[in-house]
């Protein structure tokens, strides 16, 4: 075990904060698509309500096939409360999934590169989340 303190790169900090701040934006999907790697890998947790696979190779993949699936109207959204540097290019960050009347604590295990996110894998408690396939917008 390291217990060493880790020092995050500025780039990579910013690159972390740019994909959430993408991410709040649900309506920009190509900014979120351009805060990613080329190879981006995207691991979903097991149990997720979403008809989708767990595991994506890229971001034209992890983009067409995740977030853009997200009904209209639905009311997703992704809320960091703590980010936590693990190296210079990897971070965790705590926070909550939010939506109408339901809320998911996550973890995201987060690695950069070149100044964009290269992966994602995602921790959150499944079972708080609505079936987000059978919500419809108001």
């Amino acid at each position: 075990m390291n217990d060493a303190p880790a020092i995050a790169s500025p780039e990579a900090l910013a690159a972390v904060r740019h994909f959430y701040d993408c991410l709040a934006d649900s309506e920009n999907i190509s900014a979120l698509r351009e805060a990613l790697t080329q190879d981006f890998v995207l691991t979903l947790s097991p149990g997720l309500p979403l008809p989708v696979d767990r595991v994506f190779r890229s971001r034209d993949d992890a983009v067409a096939n995740v977030w853009a699936q997200i009904p209209p109207g639905v009311s997703l959204r992704c809320e960091p409360d703590r980010t936590l540097a693990v190296a210079g290019d990897e971070f965790i960050v705590l926070g909550h999934y939010r939506g109408d009347g339901w809320e998911a604590p996550f973890a995201h295990v987060l690695t950069t590169a070149g100044g964009k996110l290269s992966s994602l894998r995602q921790i959150t408690d499944t079972r708080s989340w609505p079936d987000l396939t059978a919500t419809s917008g108001h």
